[in-house]
């Protein structure tokens, strides 16, 4: 008799979790066929693998693709890496293959958008307190060169005690990384711009300006403009 009872708990177990599987729901349309794996509130949820028009195996979250996981288009290229609410989001890889030729591309993606191959194309590493809020813009992908608009006034004493007022202006620069081939300078009376050519970038520098400094590093290649405010 409990060996009988035993058996229809185990089959009434199993048709249960049949039922929650094909019960739960993923949401990508292109997913939408069989999935097997974790699921919470009736749909995809923890790890598993979707089949549908292209296939997907790894985490997901309310029914889409969200963490780590791979997905393969049915042409055989496929996307690794981070996702979230069913776009590629983070960093990861995506391989594809044209004609027995394979190519692969490394970085980061922000919903769907291939961002580049770092995170964040460039980072500011040090600045005094003197100067104000950087402006870096990346100008163009075809150049490499990084522009240095340096603005403001500084006040200087003489030694008869009266003030005057000189222009701003890069007094140095120490390269750390990376080299550039030329370097040229135009000043009027509260702005310089100073144009480094010829970047191998990674590169990074310190930029002086009297007693005021400021240290970044560009990572992308392409023609970088910084706009620099002294407020002193």
């Amino acid at each position: 008799m409990k060996q009988i009872l035993l058996f229809f708990i185990c089959i009434f177990m199993l048709n249960n979790a049949y039922t929650q599987k094909a019960d739960c729901k993923v949401l990508l349309d292109s997913l939408k066929g069989s999935y097997a794996g974790e699921c919470k509130n009736g749909k995809a949820n923890g790890t598993g693998k979707a089949i549908g028009v292209n296939t997907y195996e790894g985490e997901f979250k309310n029914g889409l693709p969200e963490g780590k996981g791979k997905y393969t288009w049915s042409s055989g290229n496929f996307y690794y890496g981070a996702w979230k609410n069913g776009k590629k989001d983070g960093k990861g890889e995506m391989h594809e293959f044209d004609n027995g030729n394979a190519t692969l591309v490394k970085g980061y993606w922000k919903k769907d958008i291939y961002k580049g191959e770092y995170e964040n194309p460039y980072v500011i590493t040090n600045v005094t307190s003197e100067i104000g809020r950087v402006l870096v813009t990346k100008m163009s992908t075809d150049e490499s060169t990084i522009t240095i608009t340096v603005e403001g006034l500084k006040t200087a004493t003489s030694f008869s005690s009266s003030t005057f007022q000189t222009s701003t202006v890069m007094t140095s620069h120490q390269v750390t990384r990376g080299i550039y081939i030329s370097k040229s300078s135009n000043a009027n009376t509260n702005r310089e711009i100073t144009v480094f050519r010829g970047i191998e970038f990674p590169f990074r520098c310190t930029f002086n300006f009297g007693s005021s400094m400021i240290e970044i590093e560009f990572f992308e290649h392409g023609a970088w403009d910084v706009f620099v405010p002294i407020n002193k």
